[in-house]
């Protein structure tokens, strides 16, 4: 502080010893109370604002370190330097000869008022709320990441025990292989063995027979003896060079012949996967309240009447009834085939067909991507396969399915959520992350329904009644639109950066756009204009184009402007 805020100044000076009261900013001296009359009537002073010594120490010291007087010339600031931007006193004026110098009243004048200190107070709310949004931002980031780890976790175990089942599978199989095997070589050893031992019996009795009658029997019975017992050991001689012969008595071994692919397993396999951190593009627009009021200023109204589409190419979809269609970040183009092909056609960004995959038993109703990898296709009119493929489409393969409670017919995605049209049920959520189902919406349905989401408001059509609904993610209606005459049997259904939205009619054969606030609307396409056959739409908010399918052969790309 420039001076003791503890004792009044004006006091000291006269050797008196008296606390302070009070503040005054101009003389960067602290008075007490007596002092304060002096200070309120003296012409010099009078106009001095003086104030509680006790607010004046609240203050943060980089405000009460400010000098008010010239550093160099101990002299009180009288003029401001515009061109330096600095207070200076009398004597600083000859070192500023060539500046823009004016009475520092000038610009201290209504300080406080002043446009310039409301635009502060501006910027540091929108400073606070954008931190704010920024900390809500990231904390949800944390939450999410602590669930992805979760389900990463549960995907590396389940992969896990699928291994564990399978080779414990394997296992048990040529266990029970080896078991059969020894069975079978036991077996035919044991014949031998009981055969021989019979042989051996029998040979053995012979020999007994051949003593008794050495000793015994006439020559004569020796001799006829004899000759039977010839013929026996003969047949015995006989049986056991078969034995040989044969290769009855070749031995017998037990091996195990393990598969390559395990040794695959051992040798190839060195990681169970890989973790990446995958960035994607933050959602967190920075609000600033100057800028707003800027736009609200300069930014001239545009109405759904300056709206033009400009043809930017025509794309072969090779579809014979397409139903639902979209883009990728990457330019390329998805469409549905539905019902009887069943088939997701996918064409690169520059037009040429890059592949298709068969959707069966989906019928392959709408189509929505999910991220750079994965899209969502409802199934329609399935009957044995109701609810959402989720496919990879760099392996071109099913990675997941989610079963709903009812036929799903439109569906789009909104951030980590998609919301899907549910035949007589309503609008059901399913959350990207886990793939967990919600009941968002009820009510009854109809067929061939479309639906998307924008600003926190929800957009449907019904097929049957020919109307567009906008209601809140609670339900409560926003806006109906129902005009027969300029829209029969709404089909698909997209909105645009402003709240527009984009209808296909099906049978009026025609682009209708309705305001955002559903109060106006205007046939942007016509049959007149050549259009044949609407079925799907899509509005790409990064690149702002309009994709425009109709049921056969054909897509139309358009730049919105």
């Amino acid at each position: 502080m420039a001076a003791s805020t503890t004792l009044c100044c004006p006091c000291s000076e006269r050797h008196i010893t008296k606390p302070s009261e009070y503040w005054c900013s101009e003389c960067e001296e602290a008075i007490c109370n007596d002092c304060q009359e002096h200070h309120r009537v003296f012409k010099a002073t009078r106009i001095h604002e003086l104030i509680p010594i006790d607010k004046y120490k609240s203050l943060p010291s980089f405000i009460t370190d400010i000098q008010q007087s010239c550093t160099n010339h101990n002299e009180k600031y009288q003029h401001y330097c515009v061109a330096h931007a600095l207070p200076i006193c009398f004597k600083c004026i000859k070192e500023h000869q060539r500046c823009n110098v004016i009475p520092l009243d000038e610009v201290t004048s209504n300080a406080k008022t002043s446009g310039q200190l409301q635009d502060l107070e501006t910027r540091l709310v929108d400073l606070i709320q954008n931190i704010d949004r920024i900390k809500k931002d990231r904390q949800a980031n944390l939450e999410s990441i602590g669930k992805r780890k979760e389900l990463h976790l549960a995907e590396i175990q389940q992969r896990r025990n699928q291994i564990n089942k399978h080779l414990d599978k394997l296992e048990n199989e040529i266990k029970q292989d080896l078991e059969k095997k020894e069975g079978q070589c036991k077996k035919s050893i044991q014949s031998i063995l009981s055969s021989v031992e019979e042989k051996k019996n029998f040979i053995t009795e012979y020999q007994t027979n051949l003593q008794s009658i050495k000793q015994h029997a006439s020559d004569l019975q020796t001799f006829l003896v004899m000759r039977d017992i010839e013929v026996k050991v003969f047949e015995n001689e006989q049986y056991l060079q078969s034995l040989v012969e044969t290769k009855t008595l070749d031995p017998v071994d037990l091996t195990c012949n393990v598969d390559p692919g395990v040794f695959s397993i051992l040798n190839s396999l060195k990681t169970f996967g890989a973790i990446e951190i995958a960035k994607k593009s933050s959602s967190i627009r920075l609000i600033r309240e100057k800028d707003k009021q800027a736009q609200l200023q300069v930014t001239p109204t545009k109405t759904i009447d300056d709206l033009k589409l400009i043809l930017q190419k025509t794309i072969t979809t090779g579809g014979e009834n397409i139903r639902g269609c979209c883009m990728s970040v990457i330019g390329e183009f998805f469409f549905t085939d539905y019902n009887l092909r069943k088939r997701l056609n996918v064409i690169a960004s520059d037009g040429k067909f890059k592949f298709d995959m068969l959707l069966d038993p989906s019928y392959g109703y709408d189509i929505t991507i999910i991220n750079e990898k994965t899209i969502a296709i409802t199934s329609g009119y399935s009957r044995e396969h109701i609810g959402i493929d989720i496919i990879d489409i760099e392996s071109r393969k099913k990675i997941k399915f989610i079963s709903l409670p009812d036929r799903p017919w439109g569906i789009t995605r909104d951030q980590d959520s998609l919301f899907v049209c549910v035949e007589r049920r309503g609008i059901y959520r399913v959350n990207t992350l886990d793939y967990t189902t919600s009941h968002l919406i009820s009510c009854n349905l109809s067929v061939l329904t479309y639906i998307s989401v924008f600003a926190e408001k929800i957009y449907y059509t019904d097929w049957s009644n020919h109307t567009v609904d906008c209601c809140d993610r609670n339900g409560s209606s926003v806006w109906r639109f129902k005009k027969e005459s300029v829209l029969r049997n709404p089909r698909g259904i997209t909105v645009d950066k402003e709240g527009n939205v984009f209808l296909v009619g099906q049978h009026s054969s025609n682009v209708v756009i309705i305001s955002n606030d559903g109060k106006h609307h205007r046939q942007i396409l016509t049959k007149e204009q050549g259009l044949s056959e609407p079925s799907a739409i899509f509005f790409d908010k990064q690149t702002g184009k309009l994709l425009l399918a109709n049921t056969r052969k054909n897509a139309f790309l358009y730049s919105v402007t």
